[in-house]
């Protein structure tokens, strides 16, 4: 089977040169795979990952889903994609809510594949209960503030400074950094961590705190759910798939209210004792890489057959 993996774009994306990569790493010898930003004619599978820059796809085609649909940004708006999703033989989602999100368009030829974690590099444990946690912040800053700064800024006027600190990582995250030491916090950032290093990054923390607005994944959901890491999120990408209350914090917008809950978790031993133990019992409800890859081969199979 030749597979092309149709970019649309010469425009660089993390994300996208790790999917690649692991596809080509754990796929079979019987698949080519081919990486262009335009079709490639003769191949037998185009999995197209930009298709709102196609205006029509080829009859074998493959979609991923890699935004969060009820993202509001003219760029992501639905309209810009709906052609593609529904020319494509199947819509490859990250979360059950894109899922969701397409059956109510009438989009039913869907599959959810989420992203998945290196486990070379994550590995899960029961993290002990300590006095102070530390909450990361593990994301790159976009200026328009999508990654819910503006909440995670009430948080910081409202929680114990005695029992949380934060690391932060990611592009201009320093900023945030910054705002939580004058506030009174211990807090640490690190602009730009090497990859085989965020195995001992999510060793070093209590919880990921995720406060986005919109997300289509994020791709720092598995590497928390592998390594036993509870979740304080907002309820968007693939956090509902994988959080419980028992098992983190679901943020609900008030920051009164997320504050309060997650100095209780603080600040509570035996809470925080269990939730870190069901965290560390869900760790293996994440996908690896290979296993991410072996789905995606079986959808390529079914479109090829």
């Amino acid at each position: 089977m030749i597979l092309n993996h149709v970019m649309s774009s010469d425009l660089g994306s993390g994300i996208f040169s790790d999917l690649i990569a692991y596809s080509r790493q754990y796929s079979d010898d019987s698949v080519e795979i081919k990486v262009t930003n335009k079709p490639v004619s003769g191949c037998d599978v185009y999995h197209y990952h930009r298709p709102h820059l196609e205006k029509s796809l080829i009859k074998n085609s493959v979609v991923t889903v890699h935004h969060d649909l009820n993202d509001d940004d003219k760029w992501h708006l639905f309209e810009n994609f709906e052609s593609q999703y529904r020319q494509a033989k199947v819509v490859i989602c990250l979360n059950t809510l894109q899922k969701e999100f397409l059956a109510n368009k009438g989009i039913k030829n869907t599959v959810v594949i989420p992203h998945g974690f290196n486990d070379s590099i994550f590995e899960a444990e029961n993290k002990p209960v300590r006095d102070v946690v530390n909450l990361g912040v593990v994301s790159r800053r976009y200026g328009r503030k999508v990654k819910g700064e503006a909440l995670l800024y009430d948080l910081l006027k409202r929680l114990d400074r005695k029992a949380v600190r934060f690391t932060f990582v990611g592009k201009d995250r320093t900023q945030d950094c910054w705002k939580a030491r004058e506030l009174g916090y211990q807090a640490e950032v690190f602009e730009r961590l090497p990859y085989k290093v965020f195995g001992s990054l999510y060793k070093s923390l209590d919880a990921l705190l995720v406060p986005s607005i919109f997300e289509g994944g994020p791709a720092n959901v598995p590497e928390a759910i592998s390594t036993g890491t509870p979740l304080i999120a907002k309820r968007v990408g693939m956090v509902p798939d994988y959080l419980d209350e028992s098992r983190g914090i679901f943020l609900t917008g008030n920051p009164d209210v997320d504050a309060e809950n997650i100095n209780r978790y603080a600040n509570d031993k035996v809470n925080q004792e269990k939730i870190k133990f069901e965290a560390y019992l869900n760790a293996g409800n994440a996908l690896t890489w290979e296993q991410v890859t072996h789905k995606q081969l079986a959808v390529y199979e079914g479109v090829f057959k």
